[in-house]
């Protein structure tokens, strides 16, 4: 098996799991009595570990080598964590904090990991990346919607099983993995931290923060808002698939439009659709065909966005500083912008309206295209 087929088996695995616990972990925790308040704290909490967890595993990869043994290592880790998880639902908030915890900074190695080495594996072509990265999409949808149609018929109460299966998936898959060192770091060459200190990469660190802040709405409160409008898991999982959907065929053929047009004007489109999906949520008041009209936008403001991230990542970044570069990027987006947009649009859901949240998500975006509109207009001055 070549590492590139092994690199689809670890997106393939991990976004399965990824993909039932992102949309059916917070209607868990609401059949277990959790209010909303206490739900939006905890599905903030993987978002806060990705501030620490990322850093971590980037910078033990690209200091000491050998990955294989760094993805192993975690993934039995998150295997052991999540069979923790039923128990601590019925211990109580810290309990399921804790657990959340472990999981997410266990988990937290697989995507700076993956991710550098998969860039690494096909030299940047955004078309070889794409084919790559859609398996971790087709993992999601196999999560999402096989599962949400098993949850529906045997109950949320089979979560924490079905994530372990998708984990134990994952461990085959790390398992099967041949040694891969690290690139060593060239001496004399700028350190990392002092880049991050350039006006372009502050700019564009700071755009991404607020997009996925503001995607905490989707993450956090989308399945809620869902329920609330009616729809059981199945179509809730269809809703979700039908946004991965979109972003398969994205990855599939982007290779053209990268050629085409600069990694920052892409992410700045991305930015743009982002805030005009997160309003039309907020607005459709459970019409599907909306509803299905902003999932297909995810093609956009995930599967665009991501590409053209990690586009810029590899353009900006030596192959030495790309572990780091990668954890540098997840810890501020998803830990910063994540954690924090899920902690404040979980209060203006409570203190105004779930619409409001939706609507503040929106604005959030767009003010993230502002800034990196200013961004890509330095970088050209």
């Amino acid at each position: 098996m070549t590492e590139i087929a092994r690199l689809k088996g670890l997106f393939f695995w991990y976004f399965a799991y990824v993909g039932i616990l992102s949309p059916y972990l917070s209607l868990f925790l609401e059949g277990r009595g959790f209010a909303v308040a206490q739900i939006g704290l905890l599905m903030t909490v993987p978002q806060v570990m990705r501030i620490v967890s990322p850093t971590f595993w980037g910078w033990l990869a690209d200091r000491r080598g050998d990955a294989r043994l760094l993805l192993r290592a975690s993934s039995v880790m998150a295997l052991g964590a999540v069979l923790l998880l039923g128990p601590a639902a019925s211990a109580g908030f810290v309990a399921v904090a804790g657990v959340l915890a472990l999981l997410s900074f266990s988990a937290g190695a697989q995507v700076p990991i993956g991710e550098a080495l998969t860039l690494r594996a096909t030299r940047g072509d955004a078309g070889g990346y794409g084919r790559v990265r859609l398996w971790g999409s087709v993992g999601f949808i196999l999560g999402v919607v096989g599962v949400g149609a098993a949850l529906d018929r045997l109950g949320l109460a089979w979560l924490p099983t079905w994530l372990a299966l998708a984990l134990v998936g994952l461990l085959v898959a790390v398992w099967s993995m041949g040694a891969t060192q690290a690139p060593s770091v060239t001496p004399g060459t700028q350190p990392l931290r002092q880049r991050l200190r350039e006006p372009a990469l502050i700019g564009f660190f700071a755009a991404n923060a607020l997009m996925i802040f503001a995607h905490a709405a989707l993450y956090v409160l989308y399945s809620l808002l869902l329920a609330r409008q009616g729809y059981g898991e199945t179509a809730i999982g269809l809703l979700w698939a039908t946004g991965v959907v979109a972003e398969i065929a994205l990855f599939r053929w982007q290779r053209p439009l990268f050629e085409r047009v600069s990694g920052t004007r892409l992410l700045l489109a991305s930015l743009w659709v982002a805030a005009v999906r997160f309003a039309l949520i907020g607005w459709a008041d459970g019409a599907l065909w909306l509803l299905v009209l902003c999932q297909l936008a995810h093609a956009i403001t995930f599967g665009l966005h991501h590409s053209a991230v990690m586009n810029l990542l590899h353009a900006w970044f030596t192959p030495a500083e790309q572990g780091r570069a990668q954890a540098a990027y997840l810890a501020v987006a998803y830990g910063v912008g994540g954690s924090l947009g899920g902690v404040a649009l979980t209060r203006v859901w409570e203190a105004w309206s779930p619409a409001g949240a939706f609507y503040t998500a929106a604005a959030v975006a767009a003010l993230g295209a502002l800034i990196m509109g200013i961004t890509v207009r330095a970088r050209r001055a």
